[in-house]
């Protein structure tokens, strides 16, 4: 019984360490997976809109050492056949943060790498529709599954309310 009870508690104390042990996973290298070209599919979904609208995005990422900047082209391709094309440029100002910048993103956004290795960031954009243009935050996370995937999850928000959702992941 004695013994029962110790490796009850040896069991126990081991799992506890598990799961409290910090994550050391290789963080997420904007321009070492995204030079050159990918391809992502995804959906934006908005249950309060009824809107479920899947796309593919065709990536091309261009490293300048000089400027430590990627410049990532990304061509948006919706399933009901719109396109649209996004030019995000990151700056890399240190080993674990990026300054990012697209034309209709209000101001330069902060890229931070988690502990986990993931890239967390929160931007407002603007973005043109039917009805004239609306701004909309995005908080994304960009989470490296294995050598050859990354998968973005973001919330967009319109004033502070999540009125939907984007899962997308990028294949090289």
């Amino acid at each position: 019984m004695i013994q029962s009870w110790k490796r009850l508690v040896f069991v126990f104390l081991v799992s506890l360490l598990a799961t409290s042990a910090p994550v050391l996973a290789k963080p997420l290298v904007l321009e070492e997976f995204f030079r050159g070209k990918t391809v992502g599919e995804g959906v934006f979904e908005s249950k309060i809109a009824g809107v479920y609208r899947p796309f593919k995005v065709y990536l091309t990422g261009t490293w300048n050492p000089r400027t430590f900047t990627l410049r990532l082209r990304e061509d948006f391709v919706y399933e009901d056949g719109e396109r649209d094309t996004k030019t995000w440029f990151f700056q890399k100002v240190s080993e674990d943060r990026y300054i990012g910048q697209r034309a209709d993103v209000l101001s330069p956004t902060n890229v931070v790498t988690n502990e986990d290795g993931s890239l967390r960031f929160s931007y407002i954009a603007e973005l043109e529709t039917e009805n004239g243009p609306i701004k909309l935050r995005f908080d994304d996370t960009l989470t490296q599954t294995d050598k050859r995937t990354v998968r973005n999850t973001a919330k967009v928000m319109k004033a502070g309310i999540t009125i939907g959702t984007v899962d997308l992941t990028f294949k090289r």
